[in-house]
């Protein structure tokens, strides 16, 4: 009986300390579970650090000076004006000569070796007073010679000798009853051909003038020879005219 007794006590206690031991088993995991999910869900609150803002500040103003000494100077600028003194030349004084380190300096743009009061640009040789870029003497034109009109009839070749007046000059020039004159100064050249004519007596009619200088440049002649060498010649050729009666 008594065995039965501890048995069913044993019975009763074993029971016991399996609920218990399941409660502290679910009491556990539900804190445990409770903690992780506390740790998910919460967050934590960080501590700002500590930070010190500097601020430049101006420096403080220098100390006021002391009382009784002497105010700052202030510069002053002196303007001075200059007065240009005037000499009067004496005009009796002769000018003083140059000195001759000045002469020997020469003028900008200048060769050594150049020729005293010559022009910048100008070459060794030239003639003083001529003009940059010019050239030397050239060789004198041959002025024509002046012959007799009877020493150039025998040269003539070709062209109208008897050059009479137009018809209506002519007409007049009978009317009139006199005859008219007229000399004009003929050159040729060393060739032989009219060169230049000069009127120098006109007939009174300048018809007849015009004709007798248009008449004339269609003249030839062989070249005139001095000394076995052709020239050019001048002459003066009268024309006259006499009406008939």
């Amino acid at each position: 009986m008594f065995d039965n007794y501890v048995g069913a006590k044993l019975t009763k206690r074993s029971k016991w300390v399996s609920i218990l031991l399941g409660i502290s088993i679910v009491a556990h995991a539900s804190v445990g579970g409770a903690l992780v999910v506390h740790s998910f869900w919460s967050i934590e609150k960080l501590t700002p650090p500590d930070t010190e803002l500097a601020l430049g500040t101006p420096p403080p103003p220098p100390p006021p000076p002391p009382a009784g000494s002497n105010k700052p100077k202030t510069d002053v600028k002196k303007v001075v004006h200059k007065v240009k003194e005037v000499v009067q030349q004496d005009p009796n004084k002769k000018p003083e000569a140059p000195d001759k380190e000045s002469e020997d300096e020469g003028v900008e743009g200048g060769v050594e070796g150049g020729v005293a009061g010559g022009v910048v640009g100008g070459v060794l040789g030239g003639v003083e007073g001529g003009v940059l870029g010019g050239v030397g003497d050239q060789p004198k034109k041959e002025e024509p010679k002046i012959v007799p009109q009877v020493a150039l009839e025998a040269q003539r070749v070709s062209g109208e000798k008897d050059i009479q007046p137009p018809n209506d000059v002519a007409t007049q020039i009978s009317r009139s009853g006199k005859g008219v004159v007229g000399v004009v100064k003929m050159c040729l050249s060393s060739g032989g051909s009219v060169q230049k004519l000069n009127v120098l007596k006109s007939t009174g009619y300048p018809a007849y003038d015009a004709k007798i200088r248009s008449k004339m440049n269609e003249w030839k002649y062989r070249p005139f020879m001095v000394n076995g060498k052709a020239v050019p010649v001048c002459t003066s050729v009268t024309f006259i005219y006499r009406p008939a009666k």
